[in-house]
């Protein structure tokens, strides 16, 4: 009984030496897997403050970045700003020159248009001188271009005289009753006389111009050609007002009188040629019927007007 009991305390004693010491190695093994935990922990807290001092210094870069960006947009923006503001002003300027320049150019067409408008009345008396004359057995030529009546030296003169023959006295005075009919009516006031459509202020002056061929004069009453080609325009005019002396009073719409004579001797030849029969041409009365340019004023302020624009920078 004694002895069982030794046996088991012993037993029980050891048993209970080895499970002591097992504790022991547990109780080490806890406690270096805790401090490794530790360690993993302080470890990883540390990367966590460098990530996140990283991560705010990336932050304040960023944000200096983005501050320097916006104040650069802000800068483009003001500039931009006052760039649009600048072509808005020119634009403006640009639409007031181009308004004016629109309203020079209509003043400009309608002087024009009625220029080209006093050139073709022009040419529609001449046609019509032209038919009248006609219808009374008398051909003439008529340059519409430059609106000129042509009478052939032939029809009026004999050669190297200023006195009219007889058949040149009754041709200007078919030409006188023609003309004093019809010129009325294209020089803007009309007394006394009804013009189908109104008076037209188209003639400014109408020229009797006489002309000689490029031969000398060797005899007669004359020393030159310029002599003679003045004494024949003299006489034609005298005769176109005593045939018809309304002509000699009629004015223009500047009441100067209308009609005027010239001579040019040879100076201004239909055609420039050594031929008798270029020379046969040349030797004529013309009368040259000059249209009324514009308005003076008009046309003086346009200019004005003009210059102006053209010298704005």
């Amino acid at each position: 009984m004694a002895a069982g009991g030794w046996s088991d305390g012993w037993r029980g004693g050891l048993g209970g030496g080895r499970g002591n010491g097992g504790n022991g190695a547990a109780a080490g093994q806890d406690e270096s897997y805790l401090v490794s935990v530790s360690d993993l922990m302080v470890g990883l807290l540390f990367l966590f403050i460098i990530i996140l001092m990283a991560f705010a210094l990336n932050f304040r870069s960023a944000e200096d970045a983005a501050e320097a960006t916006l104040e650069e947009l802000v800068v483009e923006r003001d500039t931009l700003t006052l760039e649009r503001d600048r072509l808005e002003v020119d634009r403006l300027e640009l639409a007031a020159d181009r308004d004016r320049l629109l309203a020079e150019r209509d003043r400009l067409a309608l002087i024009t248009g009625r220029l080209l408008a006093r050139d073709a009345e022009r040419a529609d008396l001449l046609r019509r001188i032209k038919a009248a004359l006609s219808a009374r057995g008398l051909e003439v030529e008529v340059d519409l271009e430059s609106g000129i009546l042509r009478l052939p030296e032939s029809l009026l003169f004999a050669s190297a005289e200023a006195e009219l023959s007889g058949t040149g006295r009754a041709a200007i005075v078919g030409l006188a009753e023609v003309l004093s009919e019809l010129l009325p009516c294209y020089v803007g006031v009309v007394v006394g006389q009804a013009c189908p459509g109104g008076p037209l202020d188209v003639l400014e002056a109408v020229l009797i111009e006489g002309h000689t061929d490029d031969q000398p004069i060797r005899s007669g009453p004359f020393a030159d050609n310029w002599a003679l080609s003045a004494a024949r325009a003299r006489s034609t005019y005298l005769a176109l007002s005593a045939a018809a002396p309304r002509l000699e009073a009629l004015q223009n719409a500047s009441g100067a009188a209308l009609l005027g004579l010239s001579g040019y001797a040879a100076r201004r030849p239909v055609i420039d040629a050594p031929t008798e029969a270029a020379r046969r041409v040349n030797r004529r009365i013309d009368l040259r019927f000059l249209a009324r340019g514009p308005d003076a004023q008009a046309l003086a302020e346009l200019l004005a007007s003009l210059e102006a624009a053209l010298d704005e920078p």
